[in-house]
């Protein structure tokens, strides 16, 4: 059993690498580079999505917070 939070990780990461992938592969079949393009594109997309992942997880607590401080006012 997993934790919620562990869930969440390699869900993200498994994004990343999908997204990777196929950034990768284009990379190395349609402008003929080399294998080190694929796996950059691969870490980079990976970080990419933990930063998508963490933008949307402030906004959310951001606006719970402005939420509450509405009503207790």
């Amino acid at each position: 059993m997993y934790s919620v939070t562990l869930q969440k990780i390699l869900i993200y990461i498994g994004w990343g690498i999908i997204i990777g992938a196929i950034i990768g592969f284009s990379a190395v079949l349609g402008f003929d580079l080399d294998g080190s393009v694929f796996v950059l594109s691969m870490f980079l997309s990976i970080f990419g999505v933990f930063l998508a992942a963490m933008y949307a997880e402030l906004y959310h607590i951001r606006e719970a917070v402005n939420k509450q401080r509405r009503e207790h006012k």
